[in-house]
């Protein structure tokens, strides 16, 4: 069977816009060695794409942009901030707005396209994935059905009991562990709008914008009904009120708007979804209005195992000659998005050997445990 230039590019195309869109998601966050390992990845496969490109104009276009990226990946493991570096403000020239065929926006356009957002782009259709597209986390998507997705459902059986529906759930553990993934697969799984927010699209240093910001976003779900809302870093907009004095009143503010969203939530058909990696941080009163609190930690070996096939079914594998055992072994203190960025290698490895050969080349045991061998746990520094 002939492997086309077209079946390869639009492989490769997909991979990109995969690792671009968490790379630029980990460097807003100012998750800096995330975002530079995502930053590498998409210049690995911006390079296997020149490789297939027929189009010279395209080809040095993606050669360019790898070369953004890859400057990019060094600035972030120098540990330069991007908002305070004028080195950095040239990586978002060549990165942060890039497009998949390389046509850069200028740092200036960029910041403009950021005073103009409005809430509404950050809400989309009910995602295409569900439950079943989420390996592992057998215990987390059983709770999910029962104390969520059922109540929803079926109110009326919910309401002899005196039982309501769950609008505030909070999932929190490590980083990388699926906690955004599994949160889309969940608005999937219930037909619902999705608004996805993070903690650096309402915060400001204005008076009284953060606040604004919050209840807009809260309005765009209400408005959007049925809606699942998913705050992500929760603890970077409802962190604790203890320290007093050393919060500005612009956060003070937004935990206060926070916490009255959340009160006129009640009743709507809106879920409202955060997640965080340092549920200590929270405020004691956002931490009450999530009804659900559910621990996502790192997945176990059965776990690590299904999210690997999850990653590879729509892939070329020699799937009985696989030894998941071994592979489980191998992948111990591996986050999700770890095995997610193994798969991805795996294939690149059989890729590569297919362009030479012009045909078909499975994914074998030798890549994948190759790809484990080049990956660093995530987790590791979080440890």
């Amino acid at each position: 069977m002939s492997l086309t230039d077209s079946a390869k590019k639009s492989h490769l195309e997909d991979e990109y816009q995969q690792y671009r869109k968490r790379a630029d998601r980990a460097k807003r966050d100012n998750h800096t060695e995330k975002a530079a390992r995502y930053y590498r990845q998409c210049v690995e496969v911006l390079k296997e794409l020149a490789a297939v490109e027929s189009n010279t104009r395209l080809q040095t276009e993606r050669l360019e942009l790898a070369q953004n990226l890859s400057a990019a990946a060094d600035q972030l493991e120098a540990g330069i901030q991007s908002s305070n570096s004028k080195a950095s403000a040239g990586a978002d020239s060549g990165s942060d707005n890039a497009s998949a065929t390389g046509s850069p926006q200028t740092g200036e356009q960029a910041n403009s396209a950021t005073e103009d957002t409005d809430p509404q782009t950050f809400l989309s259709d009910p995602p295409e994935q569900t439950f079943s597209d989420v390996g592992g986390m057998t215990d987390l998507k059983e709770t999910l059905k029962d104390q969520v997705i059922d109540p929803l459902k079926r109110p009326e059986l919910y309401e002899e009991y005196d039982l309501g529906v769950v609008n505030g759930v909070l999932l929190h553990g490590p980083p990388g562990t699926g906690k955004t993934y599994i949160t889309e697969a969940l608005a999937g799984e219930l037909g619902y709008n999705f608004v996805e927010a993070q903690a650096s699209d309402v915060t400001s240093s204005l008076v009284g914008e953060a606040a604004d910001n919050m209840a807009e976003l809260f309005s765009v779900a209400r408005n959007n009904q049925p809606c699942l809302l998913f705050l992500d870093e929760i603890d970077a907009l409802a962190s604790s009120r203890d320290g007093g004095a050393n919060k500005t009143i612009s956060e003070r503010q937004m935990i206060t708007q926070f916490l009255t969203e959340m009160s006129e939530t009640k009743g709507e058909d809106v879920v409202v979804v955060g997640a965080t990696n340092l549920p200590d941080e929270i405020d004691g009163a956002a931490w009450r209005r999530f009804d659900e609190r559910i621990e996502v930690p790192p997945p176990d070996p059965t776990a690590r195992a299904a999210i690997m096939r999850i990653h590879l079914r729509d892939r070329p594998v020699l799937a009985e000659q696989i030894d998941w055992d071994t592979i489980k072994g191998a992948t111990e203190g591996y986050s999700s998005s770890d095995l997610e960025i193994i798969s991805s290698k795996a294939a690149r490895a059989a890729l590569k050997e297919a362009r030479t050969d012009d045909d078909i080349v499975p994914i074998s045991q030798s890549h994948i445990e190759t790809a484990i061998e080049e990956t660093t746990s995530s987790l590791e520094e979080w440890d």
